[in-house]
């Protein structure tokens, strides 16, 4: 942003503000930081925001990682494995539920014969069921880090502006001392 050359020498800001007796560079200048202040803090917002959906990603991945290293055990679509796949995806139900997967199909509540208690028990999943949850995992996974890229484009975009206004400021500034400087050698 750049000021027309006109004689600021007599112009003050409004009196009682903070802006009382400054030239009008320098009232520019002192809104310009104010703004790139306002622009770095939302950049830093943006990264705080990325470095979440980065460790979401590699919580999400690190789960599948577990859950397949198990999983792996179990090759047949036979009562036998079914079961274990069944018990393998109970035992990571709550992890998964607290990274935001639906993990609605992967237990069920059932009562305990001859009392009123109820139990949790893995549900009976075929390998193809399997591999479905395993690739929503993933899907979530990638979409974090998908997002991360559309993030870093904003945070750029931030920065930018931030840069921008800090150089307006500094340019503000340096008009500010010229007329200063002419003014002392009149």
């Amino acid at each position: 942003m750049s000021v027309a050359a006109v004689s600021t020498s007599n112009v003050n800001a409004i009196k009682g503000t903070e802006f009382e007796g400054m030239s009008i560079q320098m009232m520019a200048a002192m809104v310009m930081l104010e703004v790139g202040a306002t622009k770095k803090k939302e950049a830093e917002m943006k990264i705080s925001d990325m470095k979440a959906q980065n460790d979401k990603a590699k919580a999400l991945n690190n789960l599948l990682d577990r859950m397949n290293a198990e999983l792996g055990k179990y090759t047949k679509d036979e009562d036998k494995d079914k079961e274990g796949r069944g018990e393998i995806l109970k035992k990571y139900a709550t992890e998964a539920k607290g990274l935001g997967v639906d993990t609605s199909g992967w237990t069920i509540e059932v009562t305990v014969p001859g009392t009123s208690q109820k139990a949790v028990c893995g549900c009976n999943k075929s390998s193809e069921q399997v591999r479905a949850i395993a690739s929503s995992i993933q899907h979530m996974a990638e979409n974090c880090n998908s997002d991360n890229q559309t993030q870093m484009v904003k945070l750029q975009d931030f920065m930018g502006q931030y840069n921008s206004f800090v150089s307006g400021a500094s340019d503000q500034i340096k008009n500010a001392n010229q007329i200063l400087q002419g003014l002392a050698k009149n």
